[in-house]
């Protein structure tokens, strides 16, 4: 504005002297409608550059709306996601809980199946053990009946119990003739069973014994189930199925005040073992 201003002063000042030229008159004419042209030009460019700062500041207010709003969104989705976070942890607690309950449900499962394993081997192993006990009724049915012997089932084991007059004199430890007789058929049927371990106990009545080959009925009862089994041994049982034991006079069967409980008290046990492989090695649980 201010250039056409001091052309159209100039011009006019050129006019008004009086001696301008009519070359000068039509250059300050041109000149002046190149300032006009100018003038049109810097003030469409102005026009056009306030209508850009318009268009920016609308621009820059619908930004300002738009950063607002997605401001209020963002907390919305943080607040969102911290619910979600508190659920998840819930959710991990619960999948927690259930995996350890699944897990202690699958021990139960596992120690009631080993149960139930252990109770078919028992089982197995009493009706096989009833099966042997009535075999030995069977084959020894005579001898049962004579006196010579009784077959009872104690405390789940097999025991042939012959009195100690059936097989020895008093105060010796060697097997007489009709001893040996009774002895053999009992080998006779033990040794069919291979897979079945014997334990051969001797036992007395509380009368101490004092001879220079037997100290105590220790001694006495450990040489008698000896002697039984040395002869077991040499009708064919095997030796490692065979064991031998003395109890004194410690494992009564009656009262040792009678002349019958010590009859009954002075004997040779023969016991079948139970089988020891369906017992767990595993250690008891101890409850907390």
């Amino acid at each position: 504005m201010r250039l056409v201003t001091i052309a159209t002063l100039t011009v006019v000042t050129l006019l008004s002297t009086g001696c301008v030229t009519k070359q000068t008159h039509e250059a300050a004419l041109q000149e002046l409608n190149k300032t006009r042209d100018s003038l049109g030009s810097a003030q469409k460019t102005i026009h056009d550059q306030q209508l850009q700062i318009e268009s920016n500041e609308k621009e820059i207010a619908r930004s300002k709306e738009l950063i607002e709003l997605n401001n209020v969104e963002l907390s919305d989705l943080d607040l969102k996601k911290a619910v979600l976070q508190r659920e998840l942890d819930e959710a991990q607690k619960l999948l927690n809980t259930a995996e350890s309950q699944l897990q202690a449900s699958r021990s139960r499962l596992s120690d009631s199946e080993a149960q139930l394993e252990t109770m078919r081997q028992i089982e197995a192993e009493t009706k096989k053990r009833n099966e042997i006990y009535a075999r030995f009724v069977t084959e020894l049915q005579k001898m049962i009946d004579g006196g010579q012997l009784t077959v009872s089932i104690e405390q789940g084991r097999i025991v042939i119990n012959l009195p100690d007059n059936v097989l020895f004199a008093t105060g010796s430890a060697r097997v007489n003739a009709d001893g040996q007789v009774a002895l053999k058929q009992i080998a006779n049927v033990l040794k069919e069973f291979s897979d079945r371990r014997f334990q051969i106990e001797g036992h007395t009545d509380n009368v101490p014994m004092k001879s220079a080959r037997f100290p105590s009925n220790w001694e006495l009862s450990t040489a008698r189930a000896l002697s039984v089994v040395h002869l077991m041994i040499q009708e064919g049982v095997a030796a490692e199925n065979v064991s031998a034991a003395g109890f004194g006079e410690f494992h009564p069967r009656a009262d040792n005040e009678s002349k019958e409980g010590r009859a009954l008290n002075r004997r040779i046990e023969i016991i079948m073992q139970p089988n020891l492989e369906i017992l767990s090695n595993e250690l008891p649980k101890v409850a907390e």
